[in-house]
């Protein structure tokens, strides 16, 4: 830039400055705010010294002292030559003073962030004769994203050192810290965007570096592994039991895995299904920089899925039943009147057999009808625990036959709810009889009934039977699955049906060779 020093030395004599004297500065920062400006520009001043570094190791030896300012003219840094410092110190400039044109005249670090162009005040240009000795330099930078003022950037020679290559060198060093700035707010943005994704999303996001140590693990991925983010951070990827080989093999072999569906058993004994996806992580270049995993947990989808089959399964069921039914009871009961009237023809066991083998057919067929098209069922308020008690003194002969101890603990009174009393106690009748079957050497039946807070009765009913493994508990329902050599399979599902009609949930928890415990809750009537 062309700078006419003729003018700003007329402006100089007019502000009544001594062109003999040694300027001064009116404006000097303490230690303290001197500490806060330069934080506030930690990262534009690291640049700058690393810039500086760069250039000071291309010219071993050669004096020069660079000088760091703010956009308004306060020295942050300053780096280079020892000798030069300690004679611009002798001069008043120092870290931390002030540089305006009223105090200091003619300066290349006040023109250049005046006019944001490169400046050069060589010799005799300066107003100061204290200065003539010297060659100054300065630019100014730019912050390339919002296009603000950062500060600028000065160099500071003998004459005879002063050379235009100065300030070619000054403005590479520009371009390359504007450069870097604009790469370090990219990097800030896009580590924003990435923390952003990471914290949100609700799918597990696991990222590795190209050596196979994790670097990224998000909340979500905490709660579908069961790790901790601080005990995986930096961790080879293989400490990930369930999905760790899958990014080994993406960055040793670049594989891809997508839309794997993988299942395990949680420590509670619950299945989890969850959609996964291993990718490489690749440059501009095509080359692999690491690896990116996402897991999304479709548990909850898989159990509809299942659901919605189950239902299917029973609206066939309630088809075929209404057809059985009508198909098979009907000729059953002819039957069976002509065996009885037949009997004396027959031997007594043999026709003993053959009415127990169609009252079990019976029995099936009346067991298809309640899974077919809802009944008119009429429901009252009634006191559970009279219920229940009544149930248990029907079952108390068939529980000594079998040497079974019945326990009642903790029985509440006075809990009503509003239900179909028949349909209550075959539900209880089913489970002690399922009970008593998986305890064929005898054992214990305990029964517990008790009011919730959430104004609900919790009745639970174990054994010290069998049990049953995880398996089996969750195909409990699945229509004709049985673990009975002459069950049907339809036992647990009109149980259900019955307790979910009367607008209650039930759960089954077992352990094998210890026991199970059914426990249903209904809820407590509101009307008297």
């Amino acid at each position: 830039m062309d700078v006419c020093f003729d003018a700003l030395k007329q402006q100089c004599r007019q502000r009544g400055m001594d062109p003999l004297a040694i300027p001064g500065f009116n404006d000097i920062l303490s230690g303290e705010e001197l500490k806060q400006k330069c934080q506030e520009h930690k990262r534009f001043l690291k640049i700058v010294h690393h810039s500086f570094e760069r250039f000071v190791s291309s010219m071993q030896g050669f004096p020069v002292l660079t000088a760091t300012t703010d956009c308004e003219g306060y020295v942050m840094q300053m780096l280079g030559d020892q000798t030069i410092k300690e004679t611009v110190n002798q001069l008043g400039i120092k870290e931390g003073v002030h540089f305006t044109e009223e105090n200091y005249g003619i300066n290349c670090i006040n023109l250049a962030l005046k006019y944001n162009e490169p400046i050069e005040v060589i010799g005799l240009d300066h107003y100061h004769h204290c200065l003539h000795a010297s060659a100054c330099y300065g630019v100014s930078i730019k912050d390339p994203i919002s296009g603000h003022m950062i500060g600028a950037i000065s160099f500071m020679t003998t004459v005879d050192q002063g050379s235009p290559l100065l300030l070619t060198l000054l403005l590479m060093m520009k371009d390359s810290i504007e450069r870097e700035l604009q790469l370090l707010n990219q990097n800030e943005k896009l580590h924003i965007i990435n923390q952003l994704i990471m914290n949100t999303t609700r799918n597990g996001m696991i990222i590795s570096n190209k050596e196979g140590n994790l670097i990224g693990f998000n909340h979500a991925a905490e709660q579908l592994t069961g790790q901790k983010r601080e005990q995986v951070l930096f961790q080879p990827v293989h400490i990930l039991d369930r999905f760790g080989a899958y990014l080994n093999e993406v960055i040793k072999k670049n594989e891809q895995y997508t839309d794997l569906e993988l299942s395990f058993a949680e420590k509670d004994g619950r299945e989890q299904t969850v959609l996964f996806d291993a990718l490489p992580i690749l440059d501009e270049q095509q080359r692999l920089i690491g690896a990116f995993a996402q897991i999304k947990d479709i548990s909850r989808r898989k159990q509809t899925e299942e659901l919605l089959v189950n239902t299917e399964k029973l609206a066939a069921v309630g088809q075929m039943a209404a057809s059985v039914a009508h198909e098979i009871r009907n000729p059953l009961t002819t039957i069976r009147g002509f065996i009885q009237l037949a009997e004396k023809g027959f031997e007594e066991s043999h026709a003993q057999l053959i009415l127990e083998e169609i009252d079990r057919i019976n029995l099936i067929v009346s067991e298809f009808l309640v899974l077919s098209k809802p009944n008119v069922v009429h429901f009252q308020n009634k006191n559970v625990k009279k219920i229940l008690e009544e149930t248990i003194a029907l079952f108390q002969a068939q529980a000594s036959m079998n040497n079974i101890e019945v326990i009642t603990e903790a029985i509440t009174d006075g809990c009503r709810v509003h239900c179909n009393e028949n349909q209550l106690k075959q539900v209880f009748i089913n489970i002690f009889k399922n009970s008593v079957e998986a305890m064929p050497l005898g054992g214990q039946l305990i029964i517990r009934m008790e009011e919730t807070p959430d104004a609900k009765v919790m009745i639970q009913i174990t054994d010290t039977g069998e049990g049953m493994e995880a398996e089996q508990i969750q195909k409990l329902g699945t229509p004709f699955y049985t673990t009975k050599e002459a069950g049907t399979g339809l036992g647990y599902m009109i149980i259900k049906h019955i307790i979910e009609q009367h607008k209650g949930m039930l759960n089954i928890r077992s352990k094998v060779k210890k026991g199970t415990t059914v426990e249903m809750v209904l809820p407590i009537s509101s009307m008297e």
